[in-house]
């Protein structure tokens, strides 16, 4: 038996496998986002963030903390969830007056 494979795409094959790839590596990010959202958002709301903890976070924890707290209310208020808002914007202040006492510093 004689295989034919003269006229197969061999890009156009690999190219499409790279979009379907692509694709659920895309969905499988998003959800896993989702998911430290959900997470994170769980914890604080039992815990809240310690004011001592943040107070004595290094200066890029303290950054990285803020950035995450923001980026978690922006996914919020897209969903309307304005009560996760309000949460979320009672830790940025704790977070903010850190932040000014590091600069102070």
């Amino acid at each position: 038996m004689e295989d034919n494979f003269d006229d197969f795409d061999f890009e156009g094959y690999m190219e499409e496998s790279n979009k379907e790839w692509d694709s659920k590596m895309e969905q499988w990010k998003d959800r896993m986002v989702l998911e430290a959202i959900e997470t994170n958002y769980g914890n604080i709301l039992e815990n809240g963030i310690n004011n001592w903890h943040v107070k004595h976070l290094a200066l890029a924890d303290l950054r990285a903390l803020n950035e995450t707290l923001h980026f978690m209310t922006d996914h919020y208020i897209e969903l309307e969830e304005y009560e996760k808002c309000a949460i979320l914007k009672k830790e940025i202040k704790k977070v903010n007056a850190a932040l000014h006492l590091t600069k102070d510093m």
